[in-house]
């Protein structure tokens, strides 16, 4: 027999008071949750400006922004970075554009390109402000002269790419098109392969595709850099609505791969260096090591872009017949955004 005081049973308040109590434990979470949301969308005062960051491969070139991930140095500037891994600069460059990324890493070539075209986008600064590429041949070619009559792999006609590999052909005695026959590879992996299978004698290659040639009999005839002076390889380009709307995030950026680069060149930091790049890169140490050793010394301090390589790609995609119109230095490059 159920229990009743003064004509009520107390289950009939219970239940009350459990769905009351329910109730405002569901308006405590939705609170938090749009608090979270709040925080997530940028527009609370302690939130970090959400970054979405494209690389159009992974080396040893992207350790400043590697050493930045892992000592939080973005955090320190209220930054929420985030990188992808896209296939090519033109997917790249086509995301920045579309602001699905704000900023990228690309060769100046099609950047300037872009611009020149009117995209809505500008150069912030780079990772490295010397080239990155090697010439690697078979055995048989042990000089340039021994390329006559030969064939050379390239990437993609006009690209980046291909404009520095013929720029090193005439700039030791080739005429491209005339004393070589070029062919389009592809990506690095494919470019090489081409090599392996006896398809072309010579290409060009960037790290870390550079130890797998060696490792597959091919040797190097010549490093870009020693020839080529004044690059900029991995650049860093932004969307320029994002730029507009976001100075402060930008700046941010820049100030931590300008504290990032200058840690990852300090020689007390190499071992740590090493090990980073055969996390990220998936290396054993000893190419590890030899990755940091190539990159290290290209390194651009804070992150600043070598305005004469950049001149050099403006005059050297105009020769290959890229650009058509005028481009200047200060419509692609905003240096506002380097830290002091």
């Amino acid at each position: 027999m159920k229990k009743v005081v003064n004509g009520f049973s107390p289950k009939l308040f219970i239940v009350p008071l459990l769905i009351l109590a329910l109730i405002l434990s569901a308006c405590g979470k939705t609170e938090k949750t749009q608090s979270d949301t709040k925080a997530a969308g940028g527009t609370s005062k302690d939130s970090k400006t959400s970054i979405s960051m494209a690389f159009p491969s992974y080396n040893a070139s992207y350790l400043p922004a590697f050493v930045a991930e892992k000592h939080e140095l973005f955090e320190k500037h209220n930054l929420n970075v985030s990188f992808t891994k896209v296939q090519g600069g033109v997917i790249a460059l086509r995301g920045l554009q579309t602001n699905e990324f704000q900023i990228i890493s690309s060769l100046p070539e099609s950047v300037i390109n872009g611009i020149a075209s009117g995209a809505n986008i500008k150069m912030i600064g780079t990772f490295d402000d010397q080239s990155m590429y090697s010439i690697y041949a078979t055995s048989d070619i042990q000089k340039p002269e021994d390329l006559k009559g030969q064939v050379v792999a390239t990437n993609r006609t006009g690209n980046g790419t291909d404009i520095q590999l013929r720029w090193w052909l005439k700039n030791n005695g080739l005429e491209p098109d005339k004393d070589v026959r070029i062919v389009e590879a592809g990506e690095n992996s494919t470019r090489l392969q081409s090599l392996v299978t006896g398809q072309a004698k010579l290409t060009i290659l960037s790290q870390p595709t550079d130890l797998k040639a060696e490792a597959a009999g091919m040797h190097q005839l010549g490093l870009m850099r020693e020839d080529l002076k004044t690059y900029n390889h991995n650049m860093l380009i932004a969307n320029g609505e994002f730029m507009k709307n976001n100075p402060e995030a930008v700046k941010g950026f820049m100030a931590a791969i300008a504290e990032a680069t200058e840690y990852a060149k300090k020689p007390e930091n190499k071992d740590e260096m090493i090990q980073i790049i055969m996390e990220k890169l998936e290396m054993n140490q000893e190419d590890a090591q030899k990755s940091f050793d190539f990159v290290q010394p290209a390194l651009a301090d804070k992150g600043k872009i070598n305005i004469e390589g950049l001149k050099w790609a403006i005059d050297t995609t105009k020769e290959a017949g890229m650009l058509t119109g005028d481009v200047t230095v200060k419509q692609l490059y905003d240096d506002s955004f380097i830290a002091d």
